[in-house]
């Protein structure tokens, strides 16, 4: 059964538009279970961590859902090598950015 997918393209896989935003999401055909070269390469690596902190929205669209993933390495206070942030619309999820350190 295929699955639909946003794909990457080198520089902007930091920033990848949900399926419900139809005027920069253009979706190709990918067969469940299987991922590209290029979604494993540029996808959202994150660097090498020991400990993940989340934090979730207070109020207004996505309210009580996970709105950053902070991973450390060190424990909870040692160094940020990458954060996600989640966005959110009235429809759901509508951006995940990663940021590194």
């Amino acid at each position: 059964m295929p699955v639909t997918r946003r794909d990457f393209t080198p520089g902007s896989a930091d920033v990848i538009q949900a399926a419900n935003d139809p005027a920069t999401y253009n979706p190709t055909t990918l067969d469940a279970g299987e991922y590209s070269l290029q979604q494993i390469t540029e996808g959202f690596k994150i660097p090498q961590y020991d400990y993940i902190a989340l934090t979730y929205v207070a109020a207004g669209d996505g309210a009580g859902e996970i709105e950053t993933v902070t991973y450390k390495t060190g424990g909870g206070s040692g160094q940020t090598v990458s954060v996600l942030t989640l966005g959110y619309t009235s429809e759901g999820l509508s951006t995940v950015t990663r940021t590194d350190s």
